[in-house]
């Protein structure tokens, strides 16, 4: 017997962790191909932004894995075996969302139902079958809905479970108790609640690990205070528009945007302001983004930006126009001076060229759109100085 329930248990632990960790790494990797980059991937929960399709299909998925689960019961004693088909409807919830737990649900409940019908179940299977799946989806979305930490979320969910099981057990065998059925109950309970914190416990271990990974991906990629993409990742993104160019003969923009008088503004309100205005002009800056996803900013220097994108013939974006406007809506501080607040802009259109004379490196295209920025600065600051250049492409 013991072997048995060893047996039992290791099966049950491991289909439900291999389970949740399907659910937990499908929808990180959809959040990672589908989200912006500049956007958070976790939240206080783990929970992702998914597509209803897939929260259907995880749910399917999950349900019909909770029914196998309740196909391979642990036996604890001469008396009924304990069943944890249950636990995958917490973590679908938790883990998952809300979507995904109602349809973990009602799977679960769907095939249970279709089981007992074939082998010919009593009525109490049935209601157990309906209650226990559905309170169980209840305390979910409840710990979901109230926002939770995991360890409370967990302790919070057991416990509710434990008291509604333990209700429903008086219920039904309230004439029958005697020590040896309160004994049952007990173990039933014990092994019930190591499967729920082992299981709770491997998945926030996997989550912390990926938050971390996640933080270091910050780091390489991302600028600390402005969050915007970092020079690294900047050099990365004029490759690849440079490549582009030369395959696909595809044309593209670069932008070196500087503050003419940051240093003043340090002088005069100190670094904390001058961290603001960095900050809060950054977020101005990723405006530019939303109208289109190919266009990359990114920091490149103290006070010096960088914008990569696509030129589109008879353009008439105007980047000073843009940004000068946008930058007069910053709300600093009551007493700031936003007339302070000037930028300089080196343009330069990139064009495919047919001539090998015009083979350029990505160090070479950064080069001319800085002196185009010298340019704007000795030409009296606040403009922006705009040339097209050409860059050799393949022949096709």
């Amino acid at each position: 017997m013991i072997f048995t329930m060893i047996n039992s248990y290791i099966v049950n632990l491991v289909i439900i962790i291999s389970t949740i960790f399907v659910l937990y790494f499908s929808s990180l990797k959809y959040s990672l191909e589908h989200d912006d980059a500049e956007n958070e991937i976790l939240t206080s929960t783990g929970q992702f932004n998914l597509s209803f399709t897939l929260q259907i299909f995880l749910g399917i998925f999950i349900g019909l894995m909770s029914f196998v689960i309740s196909m391979n019961r642990i036996p604890i004693d001469n008396m009924r075996p304990v069943d944890v088909r249950y636990l995958p409807v917490y973590f679908s919830v938790y883990y998952g969302s809300p979507v995904i737990g109602i349809v973990t649900t009602i799977t679960l409940i769907l095939t249970k139902c279709l089981e007992y019908f074939i082998t010919g179940a009593s009525i109490t299977e049935y209601i157990n079958n309906f209650l226990i799946t559905g309170i169980i989806l209840f305390i979910s979305l409840v710990i979901v809905k109230k926002k939770l930490p995991p360890i409370k979320a967990a302790m919070t969910c057991l416990s509710l479970t434990l008291i509604s099981r333990a209700i429903l057990a008086i219920f039904f065998f309230f004439n029958q108790m005697e020590n040896e059925l309160l004994f049952h109950f007990l173990l039933h309970f014990l092994v019930f609640s190591s499967l729920f914190f082992i299981t709770a416990w491997l998945l926030n271990a996997a989550i912390s690990i990926s938050e971390s990974i996640h933080n270091y991906r910050d780091y390489a990629i991302f600028d600390n205070l402005t969050k915007l993409y970092n020079k690294e990742s900047f050099f990365f993104f004029l490759d690849l528009a440079r490549q582009k160019t030369t395959t696909e003969k595809v044309s593209f923009s670069l932008a070196i945007i500087d503050f003419d008088n940051f240093k003043e503004i340090n002088d005069t309100y100190g670094h904390l302001i001058g961290d603001r205005v960095l900050k809060e002009a950054a977020e101005l800056f990723l405006d530019i983004t939303k109208s289109d996803e190919n266009i990359r900013v990114c920091r490149i220097g103290g006070d010096e930006f960088a914008v990569i994108f696509k030129k589109e013939e008879n353009s008439s974006f105007d980047l000073l126009e843009f940004l000068t406007k946008k930058l007069n809506q910053l709300a600093i501080t009551e007493t700031f001076d936003k007339n302070m607040i000037t930028l300089s802009i080196g343009l330069i259109h990139i064009l495919p060229s047919d001539k090998e004379e015009n083979k350029k490196s990505s160090q070479d295209i950064f080069n001319l759109a800085d002196k185009a920025l010298y340019i704007a600065k000795n030409n009296g600051k606040n403009q922006i100085f705009e040339r097209n250049d050409y860059l050799y492409a393949k022949k096709s």
